[in-house]
């Protein structure tokens, strides 16, 4: 279930209820008459570095354990001599993410990160932008305590699987089974008993050296090996060469519109042969695509390598009889004119270019960028940032005109990563 605020729970009306919920032993019910499972307790872990800055929220629970299954035992009376079997429930259940939600922002807040609550304005609409969205399965639960009006002693354990899911990758990028327990001997109030045993189940995910790992990469120290794409061979003889604004308009030519059904973006040819590059987000998981020329003309194109990570493109179209854009093979140096060239807001306005400098050199999540003040507006994403020669150095990615700020994936990278080999560039 989605986590939402809960009301706090009197917890000895609930454990007593739980114990007198009718029912039969199960096959998977607790075996009381083992020793109670215990885990070791360990330090959460500092955050520090980049990933002092990324928001993670836990959002989602759910339980393995089923309604009315045997979890553990109440005692109670003098020397804790009337003993009741605890039986699951769903006000339990309720109880449960209850105490260990607060237990995972107070861990969290401790442990250097940044909280989902911290990080919004009351007034901010948008508050689901979480870096990181942590989920947690309950696999098994013990809780053998003895109570009495105000105290409880004795032990609990439990056992969670959790799931760490990134915004950036759009996936559960680690899972790791955790345990967590808590015994006293000695008498303590009801709250103090429950909060221990969940800083517990809590403090051991973020004493994990790698959930501290994955959270300072940006998602990306996952174990998932990365296999290297075959070098595909681009001829790219004849290419548009002069100063800006003077091949202005061959560099338009170069430069279309792409339309996959969920909306517009921008590309760019790299070879006459009818290669282009753009963004994933302009094409998704689209096999083939419209390509707009400047000229009005449509063509198939069809996606041939794309990266969602880096959010790269290779697609193909048939070949074109107009030069393509010269790629330059130096980094952009901060300081230098540059220009972006797209179609914001559809073809309409197809060939829009905008001009700027090279901010700076960034690194967010673990992914490079070029940050200009060059306009990236909606529909130019996917569109090429070029230099004063008109030589290619970077892929519009992201941009937002009332903070003059656009981030541009360096063109090396995007290059590195689709494994196009593109031949020398002679006229």
């Amino acid at each position: 279930m989605d986590i939402k605020p809960l009301k706090r729970f009197s917890f000895l009306p609930l454990l007593l209820a739980m114990c007198l919920l009718p029912g039969v032993a199960r096959a998977i019910d607790a075996d009381l008459s083992k020793p109670q499972p215990t885990a070791t307790n360990r330090v959460p872990l500092r955050i520090s570095g980049p990933g002092a800055d990324r928001i993670v929220d836990f959002t989602t629970w759910q339980s393995t354990v089923q309604k009315m299954d045997v979890v553990g035992q109440v005692s109670e009376g003098l020397f804790c001599g009337t003993t009741e079997k605890l039986k699951y429930s769903k006000d339990f259940d309720t109880w449960f993410v209850t105490r260990l939600t607060k237990a995972f922002k107070t861990t969290a807040l401790k442990s250097g990160y940044v909280s989902a609550d911290a990080a919004h304005s009351v007034f901010d609409e948008k508050k689901n932008d979480a870096d990181f969205r942590v989920g947690a399965t309950l696999l098994a639960f013990d809780y053998r305590t003895c109570v009495d009006r105000t105290s409880s002693k004795g032990g609990a354990y439990a056992k969670i699987r959790w799931e760490i899911f990134s915004a950036r990758k759009q996936k559960v990028v680690y899972a790791p089974i955790i345990e967590g327990s808590f015994s006293t001997t000695d008498s303590m109030p009801h709250s103090d008993f429950e909060d221990a045993f969940m800083q517990a189940v809590a403090g051991n995910l973020f004493a994990d050296p790698k959930f501290v790992e994955i959270i300072n990469s940006g998602g990306f120290a996952d174990n998932e090996p990365t296999a290297a794409l075959p070098r595909l061979s681009i001829a790219a003889d004849h290419v548009v060469r002069g100063e800006v604004p003077r091949i202005t308009p061959d560099l338009v030519k170069a430069v279309v519109t792409v339309e996959s059904g969920i909306g517009s973006g921008s590309a760019f040819y790299i070879s006459r042969s009818g290669y282009l590059l753009t963004n994933y987000h302009v094409v998704s998981d689209a096999k083939f695509v419209r390509i707009k020329l400047s000229d009005g003309r449509s063509l198939v194109g069809e996606v041939l390598r794309s990266d969602k990570i880096l959010d790269v493109a290779l697609l193909q179209t048939e070949p074109v009889n107009f030069d393509a854009l010269s790629l330059r093979s130096e980094p952009g140096v901060v300081g230098e004119d540059v220009f972006a060239l797209g179609s914001p807001f559809g073809s309409v306005l197809n060939g829009t270019l905008t001009r700027g400098v090279l901010s700076s050199h960034r690194v967010i999540e673990g992914v490079s960028f070029l940050q200009s003040d060059a306009a990236i507006n909606p529909g130019s994403s996917g569109g090429p940032l070029i230099d004063a020669k008109g030589q290619v150095i970077g892929i519009a990615q992201l941009g937002s005109s009332a903070a003059g700020l656009g981030l541009f994936i360096p063109l090396p990278e995007a290059l590195d990563k689709l494994a196009p080999s593109v031949s020398a560039q002679a006229q």
